[in-house]
Formats: C-alpha cells, structure tokens, sequence
C-alpha cells in the first residue's frame, strides 16, 4: 500500500507542475490517440503524463473553475487535473486530484454525494437540452472507483453499466480516478481523428457534510450550451511492447 501511494505522490507532484503553469481553464481539450488501452485502476504508470501540451489537459481549482454550490478555499483544499484519450470504441479520462479531506460513505446509488468526478457529453454537439435528448450523458466516477450514467437527471435515477469501467486510489495529498468510457452508449457519437464532442467536466468535493461543486465551464451543469468541446487528435501515444507509453510522441494538435 506504501508502495502505491508514493508512487501515485511522485505522480500528483508531475501533476503539479502543470498546474502551476496553468493560469485560465480553456474551453477546448485536446485528446490524443492510444493504441493500447490504459489500465483502469486508478494507477497512472500507463499514462505518458509529461507529455501532455498545454491544450491537452486541463486545471482546475477555485480560481480558474466555476463553484456553483459551496466553497472551494484554494489548492489545498481542492484542485484537479484531467487528460483525455481515446481509441476506436472508448474514451479514456484520468484525473489526479488535490483534496484535503475525501468523502467516500455513500453507495453506489449517491455516489454524486461522495468525492467524484462528473463528466458530461453532447454526442452530436448540438446543444440540445438535458436531460431530455439520448445523445447527452452524464457519467459520474467516484472515489470508491464506481461509475454510474444517468441519462435523465431529472426522472431516471442512475445506473450502473458494466461497460462503463471506473478505478481510483487515494495518494498521500488527495486522490486519482480513472475511467473507460464506451462511446456505444452514447448515440451518434464517432470517436474519429478531426472530430469533436460538447463536453463538460465538474466536480464534487465533500467536506463534512458540505457538498462543495466545482465546474469547468459555465454556471450550470445541466446546461449544454455552456459546455466546451473535447476535439479528438490524429495524433498517437506510441506504446510500447510492456504496454506502457514510450518516452516520446507527436505534439499534441487539433
């Protein structure tokens, strides 16, 4: 257990290093190609991190992210870092996490009320309503590694999908979640080199009770026309026979 932790450690540290540089959330996400899938487990030793540009991940804390609900007191109360990657049929999503005090009580069915990761996705960017149109999902990955969908936020209460792969570890300073995401659930949605997808990220950080809400883009969650975009690059982390990433790679671009 010692083990992981100071391995996931030396990893937040890597982390941090961008964050320091990462003044202003943007409002597009580069994600590169993979060959070979990450292991989803919550371990970031297959993902090349040192080697994402600028534009292809994404910092968040309370001064460059939207809080809709709470307080977020600084980076060492809360802060995230995600990358994004994707093949043929999945989207992969790693984030690695600052968070002082971590909330992991509830079941799978509450897991948006213990520390989690949220993500949401408009297929066709079209900006249509959610809940409401098929192609616009949230997925939520919790710190206990669970992932539920909830397709109608407002009627459907959350499943789980076997499809749907979530991980995490706690490290020393917060935590690390991981998740695989099968683009199949998800109508009219093509994860193709050039192509794009509305898409939106937001968290929760749940301090004794206090339901704390971090967004990347907008003031409101559920409202697609806020989102940004996650645009899909022809470039691909070269991956070698071990099944871990190579030390070098294409530049990130659209």
């Amino acid at each position: 257990m010692r083990s992981r932790i100071a391995l996931a450690a030396l990893w937040c540290t890597v982390a941090a290093c961008f964050m320091a540089r990462h003044a202003a959330a943007q409002d597009t996400l580069i994600a590169p190609r993979v060959d070979t899938a990450p292991t989803i487990d919550g371990e970031p030793d297959d993902w090349q991190l040192s080697l994402f540009t600028d534009d292809a991940y994404l910092h968040l804390d309370g001064a460059n992210g939207n809080v809709n609900a709470g307080a977020i007191d600084g980076e060492d109360d809360y802060s995230t870092t995600t990358y994004v990657a994707y093949d043929d049929d999945m989207l992969y999503v790693l984030v690695v996490a600052r968070d002082d005090a971590i909330e992991s009580g509830f079941g799978p069915a509450n897991n948006w009320e213990n520390d989690c990761l949220e993500l949401w996705i408009d297929g066709r960017d079209n900006d249509g309503a959610f809940p409401g149109e098929d192609d616009n999902v949230q997925v939520n990955v919790d710190v206990n590694g669970v992932p539920m969908v909830y397709r109608d936020a407002g009627g459907v209460k959350a499943a789980l999908l076997p499809e749907v792969l979530g991980g995490s570890i706690e490290t020393a300073d917060g935590w690390i979640i991981e998740a695989a995401i099968p683009m199949e659930i998800v109508p009219d949605t093509e994860l193709v080199a050039g192509g794009q997808i509305g898409f939106n990220i937001s968290f929760v950080d749940a301090d004794d009770g206090v339901w704390n809400h971090l967004l990347w883009l907008g003031d409101q969650e559920v409202n697609t026309a806020q989102w940004g975009t996650l645009a899909f690059s022809s470039d691909t982390l070269a991956v070698g026979a071990a099944g871990k990433l190579a030390a070098t790679w294409g530049d990130l671009r659209r």
